[in-house]
């Protein structure tokens, strides 16, 4: 066993974001619970259903990319925890937004609830705050 559990996991949903792929992010995510999201202005966002998750996503991601957008990610802390069939992520990350010569980054820290599937583990629930690092 893995001495991360689900860090792989975590580390692909934060990837999938810094690439604008909804495709690879939607075949991650089973959001069962919702979401709290933050948005550019690093204001909570309540999500409680697959349609808003999805227009969300697709609203942010295409604003993204009309920018011009480059996203990473850096990972400043992390935890995770297996118990059967589901397990928990606590990551402390900075997400960082390049557009043109303006870099803005987030100090951000979720959890993350996870689910075992017949296709492998999938998001549950996203709760992500701001958050100093």
């Amino acid at each position: 066993m893995s001495t991360e559990p689900l860090r792989m996991q975590t580390q692909a949903l934060l990837d999938a974001v810094n690439a604008l792929d909804l495709e690879a992010l939607r075949a991650m995510v089973d959001d069962d619970y919702g979401i709290v999201d933050v948005d550019p202005q690093g204001r909570s966002v309540v999500i409680d259903s697959t349609a808003e998750w999805e227009a969300y996503m697709a609203t942010n991601f295409a604003a993204m990319r009309t920018a011009g957008a480059v996203l990473s990610s850096r990972v400043v802390g992390y935890h995770g925890e297996e118990a059967g069939d589901l397990g928990y992520s606590v990551v402390r990350f900075v997400q960082r937004v390049e557009i043109g010569d303006s870099v803005i980054e987030n100090p951000c820290i979720a959890t993350i609830v996870w689910k075992r599937t017949p296709g492998g583990w999938k998001e549950a629930r996203w709760h992500c705050s701001p958050a100093p690092v």
